[in-house]
């Protein structure tokens, strides 16, 4: 629902500043479209499979000691 409102709000914005016509309505839907576009594919997300609850961040770590082969007898 707000990011209805948001864009409702930037055309309407861009309707009062740049005056009311298809041009100006067409083009600040494709501008905050693009927007919206970009804010999305910029935000880290994680994929959370059914039963889990919360998002761990896999950790990889390189040089001695990373595979703990002291540890086994």
């Amino acid at each position: 629902m707000i990011p209805i409102v948001l864009i409702v709000a930037a055309v309407l914005g861009a309707c009062l500043v740049f005056g009311y016509s298809s041009f100006v309505v067409g083009f600040s839907l494709m501008v905050v479209g693009v927007l919206g576009l970009i804010a999305f594919l910029a935000t880290p997300g994680a994929v959370l499979r059914p039963g889990e609850l919360e998002f761990v961040e896999e950790r990889h770590y390189f040089g001695e000691h990373d595979d703990h082969r002291e540890f086994r007898k």
